[in-house]
């Protein structure tokens, strides 16, 4: 195995062609892909016995997630208020930062929070142990996401010492660990399904020594979900505790829009649900421990190229919006956004002032707004109107947005206070509302009368 600090150093990182390769990329905290897509494609050839499994397995259980999917689609979502832990961000300390770290914690007001732990390199996150421990006791929830190598892979004993190690130190944490990341992706070391049920061994006995501890899984990055139909029909030495999905995106743009002419953010996270509930597993939360969008402008600091990029104010909304809808579905139980520092996708710029953005503001406002409110889809008749009603004891308010254009609030709709995305006072009288969200206030209303209103104006 081999690291590397820099994703531009012109050195190829794998003549050999060796799948056991695995080189660490420090400037966008993932592992280098050094391989081409046919090359690892050549590279799997003896692999195809397993691949054809999971088409097997996927076709079997296509009739029944469909079956259920429909249903989910036609049923009113389930409606509960948000968690004072629903909406989390991953953070990425040491010693030298945790300092800089605490403080924009605090300012947030964020009680979730997800630290990877590189099985490679630990020490960092089990020598703030103390500190992670006071934040406990004031209410903050921890996942712990445990990231495997290619050496891991192909020697489970040390996953297995691993993962001890990790459950050991941190248990006292009352924490939820992510076994594994990413392991529909080669580049993360696992090239084929049954290495990943063979890191769920290794991890098995851990799990029964600390049952205070909660497991979730399979981690598969992506709209792909024939490996985790894969990985819930099939043999496995323990169920999860919740379904891990890094559900990223930003491919797509904005979470309202589509992929494959019909699954928007929305329909994704049902079909997940429908893909559990098919599967036999038990019907367990989900967990979205990764989305996030790259920013324009940020060159080789980017995770991804500039077809997948947003400016700043398409980062903020768009981080809103996944929230909320993730809230809206009734079926997500946490999301992370991937992750507070970082130059080129992060919530603040990794410079030395850690300059704030948009989407940090975007954050903040959107926490101090909607712990404890119930929050609602507009339904389609409300179009071009989008957005959520939000409900809080007696207090009705909505976040609102009308893409591509710019519409006048029906003044049948009293607004009492309004406030950008980030939380700037607006002016309630004569207000139009354009792509850019804004929170409204109404007061006591019932939240029906909100898309009455929004439908009756189209």
């Amino acid at each position: 195995m081999g690291t590397d600090r820099h994703a531009d150093d012109p050195r190829p990182g794998n003549p050999s062609r060796s799948r056991d390769h695995f080189r660490w990329d420090d400037r966008h905290h993932q592992p280098h892909t050094d391989m081409g897509k046919w090359e690892k494609f050549w590279a799997s050839r003896a692999d195809a016995a397993q691949f054809l499994r999971l088409l097997g397995r996927n076709v079997a259980k296509l009739g029944p997630v469909v079956r259920l999917y429909r249903a989910l689609l036609r049923e009113e979502p389930p409606s509960h208020p948000v968690a004072a832990h629903a909406f989390g961000v991953a953070v990425s300390p040491t010693a030298a930062t945790w300092g800089r770290y605490l403080e924009r914690i605090r300012d947030l007001d964020a009680r979730a929070l997800l630290i990877r732990v590189p099985a490679w390199a630990p020490d960092p996150v089990f020598d703030l142990h103390d500190e992670l421990a006071q934040l406990r006791a004031a209410g903050t929830r921890f996942t712990f996401t445990l990231l495997q190598n290619r050496d891991m892979v192909n020697d489970p004993a040390r996953w297995h010492a691993f993962v001890r190690e990790a459950a050991g130190r941190l248990a006292d944490l009352d924490p939820t660990f992510q076994l594994g990341h990413a392991v529909n992706r080669k580049k993360w070391g696992v090239w084929h399904p049954d290495e990943y049920v063979r890191l769920m061994e290794a991890a098995a006995s851990a799990r029964e020594d600390f049952p205070g501890t909660r497991w979730i899984g399979p981690p598969v990055i992506d709209f792909e979900y024939y490996f985790t139909i894969h990985y819930l029909v099939g043999d496995r030495p323990f169920d999860f505790d919740g379904i891990a999905a890094l559900l990223y995106v930003d491919r797509r743009g904005s979470p309202d829009n589509v992929q494959y002419g019909h699954f928007d953010l929305y329909r994704k996270i049902l079909l997940l649900r429908a893909v559990i509930r098919a599967s036999g597993h038990p019907d367990v939360p989900i967990h979205l421990t990764e989305f996030n969008w790259p920013l324009l402008g940020s060159g080789k600091h980017s995770p991804a190229g500039e077809h997948v990029q947003t400016d700043e104010a398409g980062q903020a909304r768009y981080l809103a919006l996944y929230y909320l809808t993730a809230a809206a579905t009734g079926q997500v139980a946490t999301a992370f956004w991937w992750q507070l520092v970082a130059r080129g996708y992060g919530l603040i710029d990794d410079d030395d002032a850690w300059t704030e953005r948009r989407s940090y503001r975007a954050l903040k406002q959107l926490l101090a707004r909607t712990r404890g409110c119930e929050v609602r889809r507009l339904p389609e008749a409300c179009r071009p109107w989008r957005g959520f009603v939000l409900r809080k004891g007696a207090e009705t308010g909505a976040f609102l947005y009308a893409p591509g254009a710019t519409l006048p609030l029906d003044p049948a709709l009293a607004v009492r206070e309004a406030t950008d995305l980030i939380g700037n006072p607006l002016a309630t009288a004569a207000l139009t509302i354009g792509p850019d969200p804004v929170y409204l206030s109404f007061g006591a209303v019932e939240p029906g009368a909100i898309p009455e209103v929004l439908a009756r104006r189209r």
